[in-house]
């Protein structure tokens, strides 16, 4: 009899070829997959938020400490925004004059240095202008861009 076809042995070697070839593939995207990250957990507040106030207070009320979220530039402004940005009007404001870290009073910072910030700590920030009717203000976890408190100036 004349059958046409693949013989049973030639289809075992090509399918296992394809596994072979697609195996790696798979593998290597897999691994360079991104690894996901948990949104932060903490909790801001921003005090004086308000028509014509030059000074924002934040405060860490509670949840994850915010790692990295300051560092010390060594001289003025006492640090800078790391993990952490406060944006008025899509702007980042990193005018940083004051912050109490576990109750201590920074007045001097370390070039370089980061600070994080725990349950009770509080970052003082001095605007370049008076806040305006309807400005909006947002602090941001930055790894994730993670809006944690947003404010608008009452009108």
């Amino acid at each position: 009899m004349d059958s046409k076809g693949v013989s049973p042995m030639i289809a075992t070697i090509v399918l296992i070829a394809r596994v072979f070839a697609v195996a790696p593939i798979l593998a290597l995207s897999l691994a360079s997959a991104p690894t996901p990250t948990q949104p932060f957990g903490g909790t801001f507040s921003l005090e004086n938020v308000e028509n014509g106030k030059d000074v924002i207070v934040i405060k860490h009320m509670g949840g994850d400490k915010a790692v990295e979220a300051l560092i010390g530039t060594g001289s003025t402004p006492l640090a800078r925004w790391r993990n952490l940005e406060l944006r008025v009007d899509g702007v980042v404001k990193d005018n940083i004059f004051e912050f109490v870290s576990e109750g201590k009073l920074y007045t001097t910072t370390t070039q370089g240095t980061t600070y994080t910030l725990v349950v009770g700590d509080i970052v003082k920030v001095k605007l370049d202008s008076a806040l305006r009717e309807g400005s909006k203000v947002v602090l941001v976890w930055v790894p994730r861009n993670q809006a944690l408190v947003e404010k608008e100036v009452p009108r």
